[in-house]
């Protein structure tokens, strides 16, 4: 420890921090995405050991008859059906350096407080948040196939299955479909073709009146692309000429009149597509489990190789799921869907990527990255030490980089995020 900064905060302290902050980051996107959460009614439920059951009971209807006029009628109230909310076990391991951790402490005996210590360890855990809530649709444990054939964002997107996996699931084994009345087509949501083109509106108006009457009984969202419900809105506005607009609430959820008890709601990352999922609130669940002795955070101080290392380890257990798929509370139109890039972070985009600023006609400028010739954006790593050298071609001289430096040769570090550099020629007459 001797090696330490003086002023560091301890490992106590540290470990004490990481597991107040922690309370909260283990709920994934129930804390970094709470507001959102909320806006789309997603239900939060903790303490959930691996696996939940959840009973649904199918009632039958329309067995009601005149006691004058018919016979006696014994009529079965339905069945009971399982749903499984399956979580699975995530895990992400930080480095920092003791340097980040400096701080006199503020306060004295019980109230002593590390503001900034806490600060910084907030942040680094709720990257581990953010990567949750980037698996909340998309997510598909299938991805993952092991280290040596899995891409880091496919892996990255395994961590559980998502609610567009958990509804292709279902229809894979035939509990969504069209004869079980909750896949229901939908002709083509699109752009109007001008502002006389009322398709959009009058495409989904016409879907909803498709759903089963429970469904179209009760308050309902329906979740779509950001694209989808700019369409729908669009097509709503040509149909009264721009007489009447959508009723927007807070958060961009809107509703269209004549349709009190259905609410849109437009899901960033949802995809590229018109698919829509017309659901009772609450249908759509995400999963923790608090009580799991496997859900922790543990800090370490020092490595064999640098002993101001400061490591981080946060696991936790998660999972998503549809609580109930059928017709009453979920109704899936037959629109396409692809997935879109939206994922938390950039460890998709940790490459450097340089520009040449020069004058009109000029030839032979150039940079070379470690040695050789810049053509195309270079994959880095965290502290990689990368050498740019800018390198004149006839009648030109290099001025400098856009970061203000203006030795030809400079040193960067990779940061694991995107670098991007200009180097700036000018002609040397």
């Amino acid at each position: 420890m001797a090696q330490l900064p003086s002023n560091f905060v301890g490992l106590d302290a540290l470990q004490h921090i990481a597991e107040q902050v922690s309370t909260e980051i283990f709920m994934g996107p129930g804390y970094s995405d709470a507001s959102e959460m909320d806006r789309l009614s997603i239900d939060i439920v903790s303490g959930v050991q691996f696996k939940r059951t959840i009973h649904i009971l199918l009632r039958k209807g329309g067995t009601t008859r005149r006691k004058d006029v018919h016979k006696k009628v014994n009529s079965e109230v339905g069945f009971l059906k399982e749903r499984t909310l399956t979580v699975k076990l995530s895990w992400d391991h930080y480095t920092a350096n003791a340097d980040d951790f400096c701080e006199t402490v503020f306060g004295v005996g019980a109230q002593e407080q590390f503001p900034l210590t806490t600060q910084a360890v907030t942040a680094i855990l709720t990257n581990y948040a953010d990567n949750l809530a980037a698996n909340l649709w998309w997510g598909d444990i299938d991805l993952d196939k092991g280290e040596e054939e899995t891409s880091a964002s496919d892996q990255a997107n395994a961590l559980f299955d998502g609610f567009h996996t958990c509804v292709r699931r279902d229809i894979e084994d035939g509990i969504i479909s069209e004869a079980n009345g909750n896949l229901v087509p939908c002709e083509p949501i699109t752009a109007p073709a001008d502002n006389n083109d009322t398709a959009p509106y009058d495409n989904f108006i016409e879907w909803t009146h498709k759903w089963d009457a429970r469904l179209r009984k009760a308050e309902t969202i329906v979740y779509m692309s950001e694209l989808t419900a700019q369409y729908i809105a669009a097509g709503y506005a040509n149909t009264f000429h721009g007489n009447f607009k959508v009723d927007y609430q807070v958060g961009d959820n809107f509703k269209l009149p004549g349709l009190s008890k259905v609410t849109i709601c437009p899901v960033p990352g949802f995809g590229e597509g018109d698919r829509m999922y017309a659901t009772i609130k609450k249908n759509f669940v995400y999963g923790v489990d608090t009580l799991s002795n496997q859900t922790y955070v543990g800090v370490k101080v020092g490595t064999d190789d640098d002993m101001r290392a400061v490591q981080f380890q946060i696991q936790s257990i998660q999972g998503a799921g549809i609580r109930n798929p059928f017709k009453h509370a979920l109704c899936v139109s037959d629109g396409t869907l692809l997935p879109t890039d939206f994922v938390a972070g950039d460890y998709t985009n940790s490459k450097l990527t340089i520009s040449i600023d020069e004058p009109e006609g000029a030839q032979g400028n150039k940079v070379l990255v470690n040695d050789v010739e810049y053509k195309e954006p270079v994959e880095t790593s965290i502290n990689q030490i990368l050498t740019l050298k800018a390198v004149a071609g006839s009648s030109q001289k290099f001025v400098q980089w856009s970061n203000g430096a203006k030795t030809a040769t400079i040193q960067v570090t990779g940061t694991g995020t995107p670098l991007g550099f200009v180097a700036f020629f000018a002609a040397s007459v």
